[in-house]
C-alpha cells in the first residue's frame, strides 16, 4: 500500500519586479502561456493535488473550468507581494530564489487544500511553474516517503524541483537565506543544496526527460529535471 500523499506547489510569477536579477523571459504573455500549459498537463495527466500560487495577483482566471473540473484537488492562490507587510524584506532585493521561497511558504500556510481538505499531506514538492515532469508521480509511487526529511532532482545545482517532509518544511523551505558559513546567499540553489545535504535522509530523484521547455532566467530550453 502506498503511504505517500503529496502535494505539488507550482510557483509562478506573471508580473515580474524591476529589480529581479538573471531574467530572460519577462513578456507576461509568453510566462503565462508557459505556466497554463504545464498547469494544465500537472492537471489531466496526474493525480497529485496542485496548488498553484502566483505572486504578482494575476489570478488565472483562464483555468476557471479546470477550477471547477479538479476542486477537490486543485487550487490557485494569488497575492501581490509588495502589498503584504510580512513581504516588506523582498522589497528591491535581486533573487528570484527570495521571492520564490517566500511564495511556498505563502502557498503552504494558506492553503485550504493543504490545511482543510487534504490534511492528510506529508510530503510537499516545490516545482516550477513551467515545467511539468511526466515520470514523477509513477517514480515516487516506488518509494515510501515518510523514510525521507527531502527530496531534490538529480543534478543538485539546479532548483526546479526541491521537496520536504512536512515535519521538515520549515527547515528545507525557511525563508532566510543563511549558507552554512553564516552568510546570505541569494542563489536559493546553493540554499537548497547545502540544506538537503545536511538531512540525513534524502532522496536523490532519477534524471527526468521532460518536453523542451523555455526557462525564465536564461535563452535555453530545459530537456530534463
Amino acid at each position: 500500500m502506498n503511504t505517500n500523499n503529496i502535494t505539488i506547489i507550482l510557483t509562478s510569477t506573471i508580473n515580474c519586479k524591476d529589480s529581479i536579477q538573471y531574467l530572460i523571459q519577462n513578456d507576461t504573455g509568453e510566462r503565462l502561456q508557459s505556466y497554463l500549459k504545464s498547469v494544465k498537463q500537472w492537471l489531466y495527466h496526474t493525480n497529485f493535488p496542485i496548488v498553484l500560487v502566483e505572486n504578482s495577483g494575476y489570478t488565472f482566471e483562464e483555468l476557471s473550468k479546470e477550477k471547477e473540473l479538479f476542486k477537490k484537488r486543485f487550487e490557485v492562490i494569488s497575492y501581490v507581494e509588495s502589498d503584504l507587510e510580512t513581504a516588506k524584506y523582498l522589497r528591491n532585493k535581486p533573487s528570484k530564489g527570495a521571492s520564490e521561497i517566500y511564495q511556498i511558504n505563502y502557498a503552504f500556510y494558506n492553503s485550504k487544500l493543504i490545511q482543510e481538505i487534504n490534511q492528510n499531506t506529508n510530503f510537499i514538492i516545490k516545482v516550477t511553474a513551467r515545467f511539468f515532469i511526466p515520470e514523477l508521480e509513477a517514480y515516487l509511487n516506488k518509494y515510501n516517503l515518510n523514510q525521507f526529511q527531502a527530496l531534490c532532482q538529480y543534478n543538485r545545482n539546479r532548483c526546479e524541483m526541491v521537496g520536504s517532509h512536512v515535519q521538515s518544511f520549515r527547515y528545507i523551505f525557511h525563508h532566510n537565506l543563511i549558507n552554512n558559513k553564516g552568510e546570505y546567499d541569494g542563489h536559493v540553489e546553493n540554499i537548497y543544496r547545502e540544506r538537503i545535504n545536511n538531512c540525513k535522509k534524502k532522496l536523490r530523484c532519477k534524471l527526468f526527460t521532460i518536453e523542451p521547455t523555455q526557462r525564465g532566467g536564461a535563452t535555453n530550453k530545459y530537456t530534463n529535471i
